[in-house]
This record gives C-alpha cells, structure tokens and sequence, in this order.
C-alpha cells in the first residue's frame, strides 16, 4: 500500500488511445497548480504524451499513469504490459534521422525531461519521468 504526505498530491489514471488527452490534462493540471512554469509545463505535456502514445502503440494498447509531488519535484509514472523495449533503441543517444517517421519518442522523452528511468522487460515497461517544479537551470526567461 502506497502512503504519502498530504502535499504530495497525486493521482492513477489507467489509460487507451481515447483518454490520452485527459491524463495528459491532468498532469498538466497537476504541475500548474504546484507552480511549474509554464513552458515547463509544455515540455511536460510532451514528455508524458509520448510515453503514452508509445505504450498504446507498443505496449499493449493500454496504460497506467501516476503522477506524484515530493520535494520540488513532479514524478510521473507510464506503465504498459507489452514485449518490453529492445536494448537497441535505448541505447540510442542520437536522434533519429530527420526523414524518421517515428524513432523520436524516446529521444524527445530523455531530452526534455530533468531525469528518466526505463525499466523493461517481455513483461512490460516503466518509464519514470520527473522534473522540477522551479524554473529550469540556464533556461531563458
């Protein structure tokens, strides 16, 4: 069982292609209203919509998202039960070519996000996002 402080306000919602835009929302709504500024909130938006859309696409058509507050920091949380990632794409530091259909998802992911883990495995994928809820170091005003 899962315990937290009463200002790490957090939320689950269980996800398809057709509710994508409502978590993103609510994560949205969430990092708003911890004072996330907003072009951090954008790249938030974009961040966890990517981690979606790949677990719909890749994962089994569904998901599960968590986002959680605790010190400064907004955690977010996209869980599939698909084949797992193949080791080739996440050792991928580059960015895919231009011409690149798809590709970018995780690439974007790792660039606009303060810090990601991915856990994954023919059982399923974690991808733990989090970032600051204060201005970004070296961002221009």
């Amino acid at each position: 069982m899962e315990t937290r402080r009463a200002d790490e306000q957090a939320f689950a919602i269980p996800f398809t292609r057709k509710n994508i835009p409502r978590a993103r929302a609510a994560t949205m709504s969430l990092a708003r209203a911890r004072g996330m500024p907003p072009e951090r909130v954008i790249d938030l938006a974009l961040v966890v919509n990517e981690a979606m859309v790949n677990a719909v696409a890749h994962g089994g058509g569904r998901g599960r998202l968590r986002a959680w507050c605790q010190g400064g920091v907004l955690h977010c949380e996209i869980e599939d039960r698909g084949p797992g990632i193949p080791a080739r794409r996440l050792d991928r530091t580059d960015p895919p070519p231009p011409s690149s259909l798809g590709g970018w998802g995780i690439w974007l992911i790792r660039r606009l996000a303060d810090k990601v883990a991915l856990t994954t495995g023919p059982d399923g994928t974690a991808v733990h996002i989090a970032m600051d809820l204060s201005e970004r170091e070296g961002a221009v005003p």
